[in-house]
């Protein structure tokens, strides 16, 4: 049992101990204006390349105790905001699905944080603000992608 420990220490430590991991501020009551959940999960503004909008947040509970999101893309939005959330560790990227040929592309966290609703965490809703810049090894443009979110998801699996 102990070797099977070690192993999935060592396979997380490239997840979790990589540049563009944020660590978890978790709040007890995370405050602030939400009555944009009535209508929708996601209240955000961005700038990447693609980017029109989007109020919605897709969730997918994941093995080991990880939270998959995405932000959903529609007709004038080819970018998403992926957050892959493990313990207390987020994975931050947008995925770019350009309409120009060749132009697909992932971006990696360069700074930023989120605060999660801890008490609202345990009863699968996920609170949170967030803030975060990408790299852009393109040119100067400041990518980025900020927000609120609130969402309920399902349990997440333990194996």
């Amino acid at each position: 049992m102990k070797a099977f420990s070690f192993y999935i220490l060592l396979t997380l430590i490239p997840v979790f101990f990589k540049p563009g991991v944020v660590n978890i501020t978790w709040v007890d009551k995370l405050t602030g204006d939400y009555s944009f959940a009535k209508k929708c999960t996601l209240q955000c503004n961005a700038w990447c390349y693609e980017y029109a909008g989007t109020n919605k947040l897709i969730t997918t509970a994941g093995k080991n105790d990880t939270l998959y999101c995405s932000t959903a893309m529609n007709e004038a939005t080819h970018c998403s905001l992926h957050l892959t959330i493990t313990k207390n560790y987020c994975l931050p990227t947008i995925v770019l699905t350009s309409i120009a040929p060749g132009g697909d592309k992932v971006y990696e966290h360069k700074d930023g944080y989120i605060k999660i609703d801890s008490i609202l965490w345990k009863q699968h809703i996920l609170k949170a603000v967030f803030d975060f810049t990408f790299l852009n090894n393109e040119n100067d443009k400041n990518i980025f992608w900020k927000g609120k979110i609130y969402t309920k998801y399902g349990a997440l699996k333990r194996k």
